[in-house]
């Protein structure tokens, strides 16, 4: 069981010339890569994760399925979201719950002033990095699911796939090529990747 990722972003933006979402404060688990594959892996990571905020409706609590991976959102009326990327085994509750509490001490901590800059990581959150680390051990996250209501029971989650929720045309294959906010070497590590049917997104 993998946490491989976690987000916290905004989708609502007083600046109309934003069009996608800006990641406040991001994390990925980089500890089974190599050096070289870092960077890499990080900024693909911050594209998918992009992408689907973006496909996620205010007030939803979604599961989008991408190479082997969950990817879970809850995208709230206040204009963030949080995101957790996972393997397929890492349990849906605790996943949820991550993100729930995330959310809820983001919000604590900044008083509900979010950062309307353009740029990623302009809010650095540190209990982020932290549950990166602790929740590694699902046992861990699944204490403060006792505290909160099952989710499953209590919010419909929407299962789909990345494809599922793209605009018809629209391919991730193809917003990963058209990104002005990933490096060549980025997309060509993503093609070699794809070559070779590995999940390149997150390792």
């Amino acid at each position: 069981m993998k946490l491989r990722a976690l987000s916290i972003s905004r989708w609502k933006h007083e600046d109309s010339s934003i069009k996608d979402p800006v990641h406040l404060y991001y994390g990925v688990d980089l500890s089974e890569l190599s050096f070289f594959q870092r960077g890499t892996v990080k900024e693909i990571t911050a594209l998918v994760i992009r992408t689907c905020v973006s496909k996620t409706n205010a007030g939803d609590y979604q599961r989008l399925e991408h190479e082997g991976n969950y990817i879970y959102i809850i995208s709230k009326h206040t204009g963030i979201a949080g995101v957790a990327v996972c393997d397929t085994e890492y349990p849906q509750r605790v996943a949820f719950a991550i993100i729930n509490k995330l959310l809820e001490e983001f919000q604590e901590a900044n008083g509900g002033k979010i950062s309307q800059d353009k740029a990623d990581n302009t809010m650095p959150f540190p209990p982020l990095d932290d549950a990166l680390v602790k929740y590694q051990d699902p046992a861990e996250a699944d204490k403060i699911t006792r505290i909160q209501k099952d989710l499953e029971e209590t919010k419909q989650v929407l299962h789909n796939t990345i494809e599922q929720v793209l605009a018809r045309g629209e391919k991730l294959d193809d917003l990963i090529e058209q990104s002005d906010k990933l490096s060549m070497q980025s997309k060509a590590f993503y093609r070699t990747a794809k070559k070779h049917n590995q999940c390149c997104t997150v390792s």
